[in-house]
């Protein structure tokens, strides 16, 4: 029997940081709809969603529909945990609307299918009591969903040395956007990542896991209409605003629009160049979604500075208190510039 384990889609973000949001949140819906069709072409008999499926307010009615839609597709039985982002309103509606849904509850819920057993339950603050509640069949194969983190009991802390006697041979996890594998004990265990990038921290590569329980393999399957990209671009030998203009437009022309680029400066910021400036009419609309990340040095001896007996001086001994790296940078680069009479942009 095969099983598809996928999570933290969040159908429905905001998704404010992106060109065309509508267009990337029916990209999301498109690319549960990819999986689903793989479940198809693939005999997959069951899919798990550990947890966020939506993300809960900004669920429409019009997307749980398309959901149910997806999932009458796919041929498959798809069981399904709410997560931390919680409103049991959609899921119940989801549920509803389409048989093929199953939930799990506040309690361990059990469901047989041949002989894979697939339990989950919802987690809660520091809620590691109930493990000692799983009861698990040692003659079948058993699949445990759970949607929390493995390192944090803030929510819904994943007890490893519980599962790892638990009798499980597969645990799904939800809540961490990454593809991620663990061991507890014999017991394989993964994140199975997002299905696509929403933001910019998602950066690894996306898709589902397929668990297969004859030979009992599990194997991550990519899947990708978007990335994540980041790019250092090195600014130091721009001392002017054309060079740095021109940099910027050598270091990008490789990039595929269609993907979300975040761009690092990196190397020696020189006096009088407007780099923020520069690289937002250089870059603006040229990508799906651009984020600019300015962690270039200042041109200055700032040990130096902070000797001089004047406002300068005490400007920069008081700003090189500040704890926070990309801050102090910040506020050194618009202080020294006032201070010299630059035009502040």
């Amino acid at each position: 029997m095969k099983i598809i384990h996928t999570a933290d889609i969040h159908l429905d973000s905001p998704l404010s940081r992106v060109k065309d949001p509508v267009k990337r949140r029916y990209e999301l819906l498109q690319a549960l709809s990819d999986l689903a069709e793989y479940a198809v072409n693939n005999a997959v008999t069951a899919v798990i969603v550990a947890g966020d499926l939506f993300d809960d307010k900004f669920t429409t009615p019009q997307t749980v529909n398309a959901v149910a839609e997806i999932i009458r597709s796919s041929s498959a039985d798809w069981y399904v945990l709410r997560g931390n982002h919680g409103d049991a309103t959609p899921y119940a509606k989801l549920k509803s609307v389409c048989p093929q849904v199953n939930l799990f509850g506040d309690e361990w819920t059990y469901y047989n299918v041949e002989n894979v057993t697939i339990c989950g339950r919802e987690l809660g603050v520091n809620d590691v009591e109930r493990y000692a509640e799983l009861s698990l069949d040692a003659s079948r194969y058993n699949v445990v969903a759970l949607h929390g983190d493995v390192d944090d009991c803030a929510y819904g802390l994943i007890d490893k040395k519980a599962l790892a006697k638990s009798g499980a041979k597969y645990i799904a996890l939800g809540h961490r956007h990454a593809f991620e594998q663990y061991r507890f004990g014999n017991v394989k265990a993964c994140y199975s990542g997002v299905l696509e990038a929403r933001g910019f921290d998602e950066t690894q590569q996306t898709g589902f896991i397929v668990i297969d329980t004859v030979s009992d393999e599990i194997k991550f399957v990519p899947q990708a209409l978007r990335s994540v990209v980041t790019l250092a671009v090195d600014v130091s030998s721009a001392d002017n605003d054309v060079a740095l203009a021109k940099t910027i437009t050598d270091a990008v022309k490789a990039q595929s629009p269609r993907n979300y680029l975040n761009v690092v400066f990196v190397g020696e910021s020189k006096e009088g160049v407007h780099l923020k400036l520069i690289a937002e009419q250089t870059l603006s609309d040229r990508f799906f979604a651009l984020r600019i990340e300015d962690r270039t040095s200042l041109p200055y001896n700032l040990d130096e500075l902070a000797c001089e007996v004047s406002l300068r001086g005490e400007f920069v001994k008081l700003t090189m208190e500040i704890k926070d790296e990309d801050a102090r940078q910040a506020a050194l680069k618009f202080g020294l510039d006032a201070l010299r009479g630059a035009e502040l942009l």
